[in-house]
């Protein structure tokens, strides 16, 4: 649930709320395979309204996977999903890759047109599945933000209290579109990766939500103002525009805990560790959102530790498992779990906005 909830409009229509993205060697030779997961919670009582968490994809909304090839952190490459039908079950995708990301109608090159719960193959190779499945994030959620809280209040710094090894989202289902494509219609170097929302507004589309790394929102921009604003803007004004977010979350928690000699030294460190938001890949390396560097990340990568260590100066340590029900091959996302019923599922509080 790395996004979960992280803007008043996420709050209010979980279809355009993105809570992660992934991107690892794909199953067939030379491929790829991108992952981006929307509407955390699908199906259970919404913690922010009186309301159920979608299970279908909304209409008229671009979703798209941006890939940037040359480094300039603007997309070259764009592939955008767009379903039609509101009803469970029932809903199409439409799958292609938008010569003007930007414009109604794009133009460009359609793949693929289908029924969501299937797995679609792609003209000119590669395939699609959309759909229902159960939530991948696998971290401590509501340990992590009691272990923060309680150091903000002037507690003691004891890292064994970060996580119980309570998985929030292990019994939660999200939606997914699981894409697998050749390296050749994406790139044979090293991308760099996010996903974004759009709505149709006057003929253009207006960007509503944006995820790169992992739990970057959760943790750096938990305010109405500035997650809209992280929303709203590309890569390329990350450093400059919120930079400092990271640098005074980083300073604090450092202080607190006094892992650091230069509290805000660090944390302008930390800064330029943590941006720009977006997952950089080079196919030629393992996927792997590890210590020894970022490279896409995997279903099973515990970035929990890797980014919480940053943010703390200091080695902390996961004790939630990887998912038992993560399977090892296509569509590489669980089966939609049983719903739990009554107070089963708990996140952690949010401001309000």
């Amino acid at each position: 649930m790395s996004h979960h909830f992280d803007s008043p409009a996420a709050r209010a229509d979980s279809r355009i709320n993105i809570s992660d993205i992934y991107l690892f060697a794909g199953e067939e030779p030379d491929t790829l395979t991108a992952i981006v997961a929307v509407s955390p919670l699908a199906g259970l009582p919404s913690p922010y309204h009186d309301g159920l968490q979608w299970r279908t994809f909304r209409s008229d909304t671009a979703y798209d996977l941006r890939f940037d090839t040359d480094g300039d952190l603007h997309a070259d490459v764009v592939v955008r999903a767009e379903f039609s039908g509101d009803e469970l079950g029932a809903q199409q995708l439409t799958l292609s890759l938008p010569t003007e990301p930007d414009v109604v109608p794009s133009g460009g090159r359609g793949l693929v047109t289908g029924p969501v719960g299937k797995t679609l193959p792609l003209d000119g190779g590669g395939r699609v599945w959309t759909g229902e499945a159960g939530d991948a994030f696998w971290l401590d959620a509501v340990g992590a933000a009691q272990f923060i809280a309680a150091l903000k209040a002037g507690g003691p710094f004891r890292p064994d209290d970060f996580s119980t090894g309570t998985s929030t989202t292990a019994a939660t289902n999200t939606l997914a579109i699981v894409v697998e494509l050749p390296l050749e219609r994406v790139s044979r170097g090293p991308v760099g990766f996010w996903a974004t929302v759009s709505a149709q507004d006057h003929h253009r589309w207006t960007q509503v939500a944006r995820c790169g790394r992992p739990n970057f929102a959760a943790t750096f921009v938990d305010d109405p103002q500035r997650s809209t604003a992280h929303n709203d803007t590309t890569p390329d004004q990350d450093l400059e525009l919120f930079g400092p977010d990271v640098v005074t979350v980083v300073e604090q928690a450092t202080r607190a805990a006094g892992t650091a000699s230069d509290p805000a030294g660090y944390a302008r460190l930390a800064a330029r560790a943590l941006l720009p938001d977006v997952v950089p890949y080079d196919p030629a390396l393992p996927a792997s959102f590890g210590f020894a560097g970022v490279n896409g990340r995997g279903l099973r990568d515990d970035f929990g530790s890797v980014v919480y260590s940053t943010v703390f100066n200091f080695p902390m340590r996961s004790a939630v498992a990887p998912l038992a029900d993560l399977p090892d091959g296509w569509p590489w996302l669980p089966r939609p779990r049983p719903l739990p019923s009554g107070p089963a599922v708990a996140v952690p509080d949010r401001q309000e906005g």
